[in-house]
């Protein structure tokens, strides 16, 4: 297919670790001018550590990467020619437009800008992308879409060769993702190699030429997308076939273990659910959506409008004293912050909040009876890795603390878990662990919602899934309904596409 041709970027066995744990290994890929690759993978693959040392902020451990030919200095990517747009756009908000575009290589002196210039190479390079947005205007006054657009003509503008893309459709719209791909196909048609970073495969085969597929950080595929279904790729990514369930979600409960009616807040507005004992909810949504800050006041933290019920009794108002005599747990999404005590023990993290649930004081305020052989058999339970339950939980990895967290509630014997993100930051491995925790959890009649930013994570464990966007519940499916791609454009969707989406 390249017979005679030159590839624009050449990997060979790209490899990286962090204090001696390897985190990337042997990824090899060729790509030409003009071709587009997709990297995908589940979170936690590498993906992103992997774009990093390609455009210069991560220093391989081993492995070379080539442009043209010419080996890529150490953090030189951007001088190579290649740039990415990263999920974090990189603009100055109070900044214009045109300021933004060039930001990097302002013309003039450092003394005396010359913002004529600058106007004037701004508006060539959106006219070069096809696109019209007001050059004077501060890009804090711009959607999400357009942002994005002005990060990828800033890209552009110093990447004349590769160009990463790492999740861009995330928080667009359908028609600001459609002129997205418009942009990159000019692009592809200019010259521009690309590498995009998508977890959408409906995405990935309409965009990409090819593939290479990460899975615990090593490469497990590479080819082009003609030629592999897209069943096989998702096998790949996850080690199983998609549609092979993973787990056993059996029917919930009829009776409602919890339902809340008209809850608003300064922060979302007359939110309705319901879950059944046994039941697992997901709620889906974008950053922003007010997923947090609803089941925050579901358990009190903060203050809230509206009727909530437990086992049919109203618990309105509410409050986290309330909430745990009434067998509710919340397990918040930043464990360091807010849910594990650093400086204490695997023991003591364990048993925080479970003491009266299965240890007895030997004499008041002087010790327990049965704490460590409870905690021994928590630890077992929730298969957590430690050298001892003496140790410091701090010395843990994140999915190791995760489980520890959610051991720390399960001993409580809940009725009603709310989880807020939690696998976030954790490995493939243990996020597997997890979700079989959540799932085990359900089965032994505990009502569980989860508040996830991976849609994968709610499609895997939920038997529903609720999608909020700006404060509003603006979606339910059922297990046997779950579309992704329909999830995630009800949740990324304005209030008029959302209304069509619906009738459709």
């Amino acid at each position: 297919m390249h017979k005679g041709a030159r590839p624009v970027l050449s990997v060979n066995q790209l490899s990286k670790a962090f204090s001696g744990k390897t985190v990337v290994k042997d990824v090899t890929f060729e790509l030409y001018p003009g071709e587009i690759l997709a990297l995908v993978g589940e979170n936690g693959a590498g993906k992103s550590t992997t774009k990093n040392m390609l455009c210069g902020l991560l220093t391989p451990t081993l492995g070379q990467i080539f442009v043209e030919g010419e080996e890529v200095p150490e953090i030189q990517g951007v001088e190579q020619g290649i740039s990415a747009v990263h999920q974090e756009l990189s603009l100055f908000p109070s900044l214009t437009v045109a300021e933004n575009l060039c930001i990097n290589d302002l013309p003039g002196s450092a003394l005396n800008v010359d913002w004529h210039e600058t106007q004037r190479l701004a508006t060539e390079q959106l006219a070069f992308l096809g696109v019209e947005i007001d050059i004077l205007a501060n890009v804090e006054s711009l959607g999400a879409g357009k942002q994005q657009i002005v990060e990828i003509a800033k890209a552009s503008m110093h990447a004349n060769k590769i160009l990463i893309l790492d999740e861009p459709t995330t928080s667009l719209t359908v028609p600001e993702r459609e002129k997205l791909f418009s942009i990159m196909r000019m692009l592809k048609e200019r010259g521009v190699a690309m590498i995009f970073i998508s977890h959408f495969m409906d995405e990935v085969y309409a965009m990409a030429d090819k593939f290479v597929a990460l899975r615990d950080g090593t490469q497990v595929g590479t080819g082009y997308l003609k030629d592999v279904p897209r069943r096989e790729l998702e096998a790949l990514m996850v080690g199983r076939a998609i549609g092979e369930s993973a787990f056993d979600l059996h029917k919930p409960s009829e009776k409602i273990a919890l339902s809340i009616n008209n809850l608003s807040s300064h922060r979302f507005d007359k939110v309705s659910l319901a879950v059944a004992s046994g039941e697992i909810l997901g709620i889906a949504g974008l950053m922003g959506a007010g997923r947090t800050e609803l089941v925050e006041s579901i358990f009190g933290i903060r203050a809230a409008s509206g009727d909530i019920y437990i086992d049919n009794e109203q618990v309105s108002p509410a409050s986290v004293s309330k909430m745990k005599k009434k067998g509710v747990v919340y397990v918040t999404e930043d464990r360091r912050k807010n849910g594990m005590f650093s400086g204490r023990s695997v023991k003591e993290n364990s048993s925080a909040a479970g003491l009266s649930y299965f240890v007895k004081q030997l004499v008041k305020g002087l010790g327990f009876s049965g704490e460590r052989e409870a905690v021994a058999r928590l630890s077992q339970d929730m298969n957590v890795s430690t050298p001892s339950i003496d140790a410091s939980v701090r010395q843990l990895s994140g999915g190791n603390q995760q489980k520890v967290l959610l051991g720390r509630w399960l001993a409580t014997k809940p009725k009603i878990c709310i989880l807020d993100e939690p696998t976030k930051g954790v490995d493939i491995g243990a996020k597997f662990e997890i979700h079989k925790k959540i799932v085990a959890f359900a089965k032994q009649g505990v009502a569980v919602i989860v508040v996830s930013s991976d849609l994968q994570e709610l499609l895997d464990v939920s038997h529903r899934i609720m999608v909020m966007r700006t404060g509003h519940m603006v979606g339910e499916f059922e297990r046997e309904n779950f579309d992704a791609v329909k999830i995630i454009s009800l949740a990324a969707s304005s209030v008029h596409e959302q209304s069509q989406q619906v009738a459709s």
